[in-house]
């Protein structure tokens, strides 16, 4: 997809997928490119995570069947009252933004790529200077506030250059692309994805997920679920879905030439030499649950969640090579 004419900021790439699937080393490949940049961290995380900027925008996301019945602008009193109380809740909303920002996303204690949060790429004044403006005009025409705010962010972080394309790693990227195409209709989308009970065993292993396999299929199933229904309305030349089986072991060159298709750029030395050296079969630890699940009934429930979720027509990218 071309650059568009008359367009400053670089094309916004958004990878996610279920998570513990590949999104960070496919921002790390990518950023080897001379016309890619990276987002320093990686993961915005305040985009797409709960609580973040398309929740503040868009509000919060609410099961099917389960959304308020819209209501006539005759009925004004009844009206007013839902819009008043729409207006409140989202001033709210954006207050807690600005809290979360400065004190979850600004300075994180952990590992590269999440390592020093927002403050290793940009300045702070800077950041400020974005979140007023944002605050400012909010009211007024919330969607170009917040593609305004992001459009700052993307231009006024560190080494930011003349790129063709900019890349941003949260998982929840994927669930939210339709509300991301909102704010740049012309963003582009890559999917990652692995074999789900990788991805579960892999979760196992972090203090924040589910903490037994049986919850990591539950967990599992809805990052699918969430993943399928946010493409759903996605372009098909906006989006690309790379298995991390295919890319790493079983189809190497043809997947790499994919992803270079789809972004319609020529290999280059760097990215091609970060691809041959870093990731490799053993990275990806491909059939690591088969000795590292051992709940007897976990077979029988993977199983049953394949199942439903062909049932929906919802892919479910189990592999071949960790059969």
């Amino acid at each position: 997809m071309a650059q568009v004419s008359g367009t400053k900021r670089p094309i916004p790439v958004f990878t996610g997928g279920t998570g513990r699937s590949g999104t960070t080393i496919i921002g790390d490949l990518l950023g080897k490119h001379e016309l890619i940049r990276t987002s320093t961290p990686t993961e915005i995380k305040f985009v797409s995570n709960a609580g973040g900027l398309l929740d503040v925008l868009f509000g919060y996301r609410v099961e099917p069947g389960k959304e308020l019945k819209k209501i006539s602008i005759l009925n004004y009193r009844t009206y007013t009252k839902r819009k008043n109380q729409e207006i409140k809740r989202s001033q709210e909303m954006l207050a807690e933004l600005e809290v979360m920002i400065w004190n979850k996303w600004w300075d994180i204690d952990a590992a590269p790529p999440h390592g020093r949060g927002l403050q290793s790429g940009i300045d702070r004044v800077k950041l400020e200077s974005l979140l007023s403006q944002f605050k400012s005009s909010f009211s007024k025409n919330r969607l170009k506030a917040g593609r305004n705010f992001l459009e700052g962010l993307i231009s006024q972080q560190r080494h930011a250059s003349a790129e063709k394309y900019w890349v941003e790693t949260t998982p929840l990227n994927i669930a939210n692309a339709e509300r991301i195409l909102k704010i740049f209709p012309d963003a582009l989308f890559i999917n990652m994805v692995r074999d789900p009970r990788d991805v579960i065993a892999s979760l196992l292993t972090k203090n924040w997920g589910p903490a037994t396999p049986l919850e990591g299929i539950a967990w599992i199933e809805k990052r699918l679920i969430d993943g399928h229904r946010g493409l759903s309305n996605v372009p098909a030349p906006q989006q690309i879905t790379i298995a991390l089986e295919d890319l790493v072991i079983t189809n190497r060159e043809g997947e790499y030439q994919r992803l270079l298709n789809f972004l319609q750029i020529n290999d280059s030395a760097d990215m091609r030499m970060f691809f041959n050296d870093a990731m490799n079969a053993q990275d990806a630890s491909s059939g690591r649950w088969r000795s590292e699940i051992i709940d007897p009934t976990f077979a029988t429930e993977f199983d049953l969640m394949l199942e439903r979720l062909t049932s929906q027509g919802i892919p479910t990218y189990v592999s071949n090579s960790t059969n």
